[in-house]
């Protein structure tokens, strides 16, 4: 899930809107297109100094002169730009009149800028228990634990921050109406646990069944539950949001931190997980919803025989045609649902419990393709 689908999830619109602001809606998917920064950009360097920077790596050694020549730019110009990237430490130049302009070597220049803002931001994280400090010294309790947000602009900072970063897990209320953007979607990091419950109403609305898709082959983990209280977003189990009005574009947020109440918004999403109806990815591609046993019945049948067979977990992947990252979180739930701790143990209660007659000769041989798992 990108970041734009995130805010659009929590800033519901009016299903009418969508259906007779067309024009409004073009707009939106151009503007929620993603942008891929320069990776030279975070080290402060701009783009007409990085054209300077990869010139001078083409050509060697080049004048102002030569610089202005190649970009059309006024020889003071191009001197300024050279001036820059030499403070920089990205070039040198010789005595000789005029000056000759040599680029220093990517491998020195830019490893030394990456450690000097590497430095630069850790002196930033040593400002942390101070400023947390006096948040606590001069801020009252409510202010420390919920706060308010009513400002989009506000709200949209704060999903930014946290979605930059979680680092481990993220629980997700789905309610609608909610605004599906037509934009790239990124993958989810890896080691992040995604999971989210969605209402009927969710559901319903076009496009949601296909972005539900995209996600879950993406990692994502998707229940449904007939009727949600809230919209809800929890990150790390330190920080969350719920919306105190679904219907209300322009309505307040609830930001709060870890605290009790923290601590019951996530005890409810585990409550209404458990009660929820998984949706599951087939081999087809088709999303089916069905019930936990069922769900890992079908697991244990398409997985188990893998394990059974030697294989590893890459060509395990390839055969039941999903993703390590499915593959892996498909292991966790089997283990926990069969109270073990290890695969070794896995197979063997699998095999007392599934297949009491014999693992073999319920399922028969195993078919094994040759051809390498595509890069999910």
């Amino acid at each position: 899930m990108t970041m734009q689908e995130l805010v659009l999830s929590i800033f519901p619109s009016s299903l009418n809107d969508l259906k007779t602001s067309g024009r409004w809606m073009n707009e939106m998917q151009m503007r929620a297109e993603p942008t891929i920064p320069r990776p030279l950009q975070a080290l402060g360097i701009s783009e007409m100094e990085e054209r300077v920077y990869r010139l001078l790596l083409t050509h060697r050694m080049s004048t102002a002169e030569d610089i202005a020549n190649h970009l059309s730019l006024s020889p003071r110009q191009a001197k300024q730009l050279l001036d820059c990237i030499e403070i920089k430490g990205l070039a040198t130049h010789s005595p000789v009149q005029p000056p000759r302009y040599i680029a220093a070597p990517p491998e020195i220049a830019i490893e030394a800028l990456v450690h000097q803002h590497q430095a630069i931001l850790e002196r930033a994280r040593l400002i942390i228990p101070e400023l947390s400090s006096h948040a606590v010294t001069n801020g009252s309790s409510h202010e420390q634990f919920v706060e308010l947000v009513t400002s989009v602009s506000a709200l949209g900072l704060i999903l930014t921050q946290l979605y930059q970063t979680v680092q481990h897990e993220i629980l997700n209320f789905h309610l609608a109406p909610i605004l599906l953007p037509n934009v790239n979607l990124e993958e989810i990091p890896a080691g992040l646990h995604v999971r989210s419950i969605a209402d009927a109403g969710f559901l319903e609305l076009p496009g949601a069944l296909d972005r539900m898709r995209i996600d879950i082959s993406m990692g994502e983990e998707a229940r449904t539950f007939s009727s949600l209280p809230f919209k809800m977003l929890v990150a790390d189990r330190r920080v969350g949001l719920i919306s105190l009005n679904t219907k209300d574009l322009s309505g307040p947020m609830l930001l709060i931190r870890t605290s009790s109440l923290l601590d019951a918004l996530c005890l409810l999403f585990e409550l209404i997980w458990e009660r929820s109806t998984p949706i599951v990815l087939t081999r087809t591609g088709k999303l089916e919803v069905g019930s936990s046993t069922t769900r890992l019945m079908a697991a244990t049948e398409q997985l188990i025989p893998l394990l059974a067979a030697g294989l590893n977990d890459k060509k395990i992947a390839t055969e039941a045609g999903m993703s390590m990252t499915t593959l892996n979180r498909r292991l966790a739930e089997l283990m926990k649902s069969f109270g073990t701790r290890t695969r070794f143990q896995l197979g063997w209660r699998a095999a007392l419990e599934v297949y009491p007659n014999g693992l073999l000769q319920t399922v028969g041989a195993v078919e094994i393709s040759d051809s390498e798992p595509s890069s999910a």
